[in-house]
């Protein structure tokens, strides 16, 4: 068995959830996720396999199952024996994830390595293996090492490698982890910033999240919040304190206007704390539930996988549409990190030295005069903001619909589906499928316009640019495990609509042929594709659009220039 499946039958076997188990092994539970998932794996002998290890044996004593520590160990660095008999394509995915993380030029590190840039480049591309691979990735790690030196860099490493920050305590320590991770087999893909908030959009479903939270069943509390008018915190704990007091304050008030975040402080430490999480998370729902709109003003010059992960923990907002995203296109400051949020109750203000947030301070206020004053602050900040994103749902359908026309003219695109393309569908055989579901005649009806458009509007942009879609190719049982349905989304259509797997063959083949026959076109198929409810479009260097078609429907149209190039490398290669 692979490492996951070695450590999954563990938690399986002691009846427990990896987030809880982490609280045994002393890693942090995102660690944790990334080893069940196959995400990454420890080298065998480093302190992490040894935390999981004692974990397992603590849990398994706890609930009278006999272990043995040595065994235990024994078995899960047996898992990992072919570690290091990776391919040469999965090494140079790892190379490429790493290097992109990191922000590192080619010319830095040919510089780094004493190679000839165009070397390095061959040797990214494909052309040109390494002479002495161990070498050179040993070189690698030491260059890594070397440029590794400020908090920040750390962490930013530590979330790709799947390893906590502290284990990255010495140069040593930092060449060696990535020398490890650079030669392991795990899926790089799985651990890019974008693929994870593709995944955490796919997974979210907004009934399981009301349900979960009780949301229907909130009721606002009207007894005031007892805070005075002025508070002052310090540490990392006193911010997290005044994040959830600012919360408190906002949902215990009679006010409905609206609210204006910002923040540029780290989101590690807090996104560790599980605890926190819940409570910030419940917070959010009150203020959703009270019907406030959120104005979300992101920090797009963090390292890229804070900023993504910053998307992921507002996904909940965006799928109520009561949140509006933006960014600043300027870097405010290198040195200083700020927070300012404010509503119609309460205004929170905070600043330290960029690192040093547990020494900053964090003021709290009910003051009228300065919720005025910061507000006025908060508004000037936000007409300094661009949007980040639209987010359309049903309600915005006809927005939606016009930005899409719009969208058609910038230019070629490539397409990575979970489902295949309507326009490619014939008359007769969509008349079909919607006579087998049963689909009332005005839905149908509207289906049979909404591809007749979509048609024509395909058919056009492909006379003066390219299309390359990459499609689903199932085998039975893997549609019989998930089927496929009809690309209803773009019309915010909510009720499936499901092919047969015979259905699905043929409008498969369909498509190929259709591509045949237009030259502009091109069909690529993926035998395991990555999501199944998500469908993402790119505009080369112009826009991206995501789509979720199911627990809601739901468009994000995204065109900052970081997150569409995030988006064109993510995007996985065309064979």
């Amino acid at each position: 068995m692979s490492f996951s499946e070695t450590f999954n039958a563990y938690l399986t076997r002691l009846d427990i959830s990896y987030s809880k188990f982490a609280a045994y092994s002393g890693l942090s539970v995102s660690v944790v996720r990334r080893y069940k998932n196959g995400e990454s794996e420890p080298a065998p002998d480093s302190k992490q396999i040894k935390k999981l290890a004692d974990g397992i044996c603590r849990l398994a004593e706890e609930k009278g199952i006999e272990a043995d520590s040595g065994q235990v160990l024994a078995e899960l660095q047996g898992a990992l024996k072919n570690n290091l008999n990776i391919t040469y394509e999965a090494y140079l995915e790892n190379l490429h994830t790493l290097l992109k993380a990191m922000d590192i030029r080619v010319s830095a590190l040919a510089k780094a390595l004493s190679f000839d840039s165009s070397y390095i480049s061959k040797i990214l591309a494909g052309q040109r293996k390494p002479g002495q691979i161990s070498k050179f990735t040993q070189s690698v790690g030491s260059y890594i090492a070397r440029i590794c030196t400020d908090e920040a860099q750390l962490r930013q490493l530590a979330n790709l490698l799947g390893c906590d920050v502290g284990d990255l305590d010495s140069p040593r320590a930092v060449s060696d982890a990535v020398v490890q991770w650079l030669g392991s087999n795990a899926v790089s893909a799985k651990t890019d910033p974008v693929g994870n908030f593709l995944g955490q959009l796919e997974s979210f479903n907004l009934d399981e999240f009301i349900n979960v939270i009780h949301f229907n069943d909130i009721k606002l509390p009207t007894v005031p919040f007892q805070l005075p008018t002025h508070k002052s915190y310090t540490t990392i704990e006193g911010m997290k304190k005044c994040e959830l007091d600012f919360i408190r304050a906002t949902v215990l008030s009679k006010s409905k206007q609206d609210v204006i975040m910002y923040s540029d402080m780290p989101m590690e430490e807090m996104a560790k704390d599980e605890d926190f999480a819940k409570k910030w998370m419940f917070g959010m729902a009150m203020l959703l539930k009270k019907g406030l709109h959120l104005h979300l003003i992101h920090n797009v010059h963090r390292p890229f996988h804070e900023m993504m992960l910053g998307l992921e923990g507002n996904i909940p907002m965006y799928m109520t549409g009561q949140i509006s995203p933006y960014y600043l296109p300027a870097q405010t400051n290198a040195i200083f990190t700020h927070i300012i949020k404010v509503s119609g109750a309460a205004a929170l203000e905070g600043t330290a030295i960029a690192g040093h947030q547990a020494k900053g301070e964090y003021v709290l206020t009910k003051s009228d005069e300065r919720i005025r004053f910061v507000r006025e602050k908060a508004e000037d900040l936000l007409k300094k903001a661009k949007p980040l994103m639209d987010i359309y749902r049903s309600n915005r359908k006809k927005a939606y619909s016009a930005a899409m026309r719009c969208l058609w003219e910038k230019g070629d695109r490539l397409t990575v589906s979970a489902t295949l393309p309507l326009f490619t569908l014939s008359q007769d055989a969509l008349a079909s499928i919607l006579s087998r579901c049963r689909v009332q005649a005005a839905a149908a009806a509207e289906i049979e316009r909404f591809r007749s458009d979509y048609l024509g509007i395909v058919t056009r942009f492909l006379r003066h640019n390219r299309l390359t879609v990459v499609l689903p190719e199932l085998s039975p049982e893997q549609f019989e495990a998930a089927p496929i349905h009809l690309a209803l989304s773009e019309m915010f259509f909510e009720a499936e609509v499901p092919y047969t797997y015979a259905e699905y063959t043929a409008h498969l083949l369909a498509t190929k042929r259709f591509a045949e026959r237009c030259p502009n076109l091109t069909v690529r198929t993926d035998g395991n594709p990555a999501f199944r409810h998500i469908t993402y479009s790119v505009i080369q260097n112009n826009a991206v659009i995501v789509s979720k078609n199911k627990c809601p429907t739901i468009h994000f149209i995204i065109n900052h220039k970081k997150m569409v190039q995030a988006f064109q490398n993510f995007t996985p290669p065309l064979k």
